[in-house]
């Protein structure tokens, strides 16, 4: 069983150290919390040189295992001032805290552990709940309002409504346009192009954009956008519009970020965003008239943004 929890916890980004008598640590270092397991026989009457190899680590619960049971006597034999205990009788599955603790965290990671689910020190964002994502909203309203005046203006499939709204066109920018890097994120060419690229803007970017924060979504939304343009504008000749690129920036910070968190990674995520890549990468391949050199350059900036971003998120 004790080894079964060490792997799981391995598993969940927790980093383990073996320790003196047979004692192990487990650490989350974003947190600064660290989990201290050991049997009750080889419990020292002083703990604090095992905690010293980790000086940054700011709460300890300490896990004592009694496989033969425990007696009141072990709890008031072993105090040791600042450091929470738990005994695990782990022949009745009786966990007692001492001192006494109402904290229901470690009672539900020992029962995951000896089940084999990941556990992860950081709470879990509640997907759906929370503040608005009111730039998701926005930029579908940005695109939707385009999308109108281009169709007043004479078709978003007229060639040169989409030059005059700020489709990317290699000779204008090289001209000196360069901001149609950032206005063909913005411009789509018809009904379909629209219809698809606003509901996975619908889909990705509530979730994405509470799982960042508001503007660090913002911040990558627009750089894979433009990360996509100039791709397209080195790998491909033909006029180009769309919000593909972004879109697919937002898959790519999402898949880093489940990549660093492996209870989300575990749950389902991780490869259902793999899944979506494949296919639309394998379609783009197979139909005619569809920038992937666009989708890839914003996949990669998103990638690159999600990483640069996470070092400066709060854990929590």
């Amino acid at each position: 069983m004790f080894a079964q929890m060490i792997k799981t916890l391995q598993q969940s980004g927790w980093r383990v150290s073996a320790l003196e008598e047979n004692w192990v640590s487990a650490v989350y270092d974003s947190q600064k919390r660290g989990l201290l397991f050991g049997n009750l026989s080889q419990l020292p009457p002083d703990i604090q040189p095992l905690l010293s190899h980790e000086p940054g680590i700011s709460q300890w619960d300490v896990i004592v295992f009694c496989p033969e049971g425990i007696d009141s006597s072990d709890l008031k034999n072993n105090y040791f001032p600042g450091i929470q205990l738990w005994y695990w009788d782990t022949q009745r599955g009786n966990l007692f805290p001492f001192p006494p603790a109402k904290d229901s965290l470690i009672p539900i990671w020992l029962k995951d552990l000896t089940q084999g689910k990941p556990i992860q020190a950081e709470p879990r964002k509640e997907v759906g709940k929370g503040s608005i994502p009111f730039l998701t909203y926005g930029l579908i309203g940005i695109n939707l309002v385009v999308f109108f005046l281009m169709t007043l203006a004479g078709g978003s499939q007229n060639r040169e409504v989409l030059i005059a709204f700020g489709a990317k066109v290699n000779s204008l920018i090289l001209a000196g346009e360069v901001w149609r890097f950032f206005t063909s994120m913005f411009i789509h060419i018809g009904y379909l192009h629209l219809g698809f690229n606003l509901y996975a803007l619908w889909v990705l970017g509530p979730f994405t954009e509470k799982l960042f924060g508001h503007w660090r979504f913002l911040v990558i939304y627009l750089l894979s956008g433009l990360g996509g343009s100039i791709a397209s504008f080195f790998f491909t000749s033909g006029l180009s519009a769309g919000a593909s690129g972004a879109i697919f920036g937002l898959l790519g910070a999402l898949l880093y970020y489940s990549l660093k968190r492996p209870w989300l990674w575990k749950s389902g995520l991780g490869m259902n965003l793999v899944l979506v890549l494949v296919i639309n990468f394998g379609f783009g391949l197979t139909q005619p008239g569809i920038d992937n050199f666009a989708h890839l350059g914003g996949l990669l900036t998103g990638l690159l943004s999600s990483i640069l971003l996470n070092h400066s998120m709060n854990p929590n």
